[in-house]
């Protein structure tokens, strides 16, 4: 089982972040890799790495977007 943002999903081997992403905006609010901070399993992760992340089964993903502010 895979949860991104809350959502479970179930675990297919060989499938990306990416893929999963897509599949998640189709029903949810939309998110990007480039105006988000991804963390994976509580680790923080770049844009470039989680465009290439290939997931393991139990892992837990948060997307969340970054504001700017002062």
């Amino acid at each position: 089982m895979i949860r991104l943002n809350n959502f479970e999903y179930e675990y297919r081997p060989g499938l990306s972040l990416s893929e999963l992403v897509a599949e998640y905006n189709l029903a949810h609010a939309k998110v990007r890799f480039d105006d988000c901070a991804v963390i994976v399993n509580g680790a923080a992760i770049t844009a470039p790495q989680a465009q290439e992340w290939i997931l393991n089964d139990n892992e837990t993903i948060v997307i969340v977007p970054m504001f700017d502010g002062g």
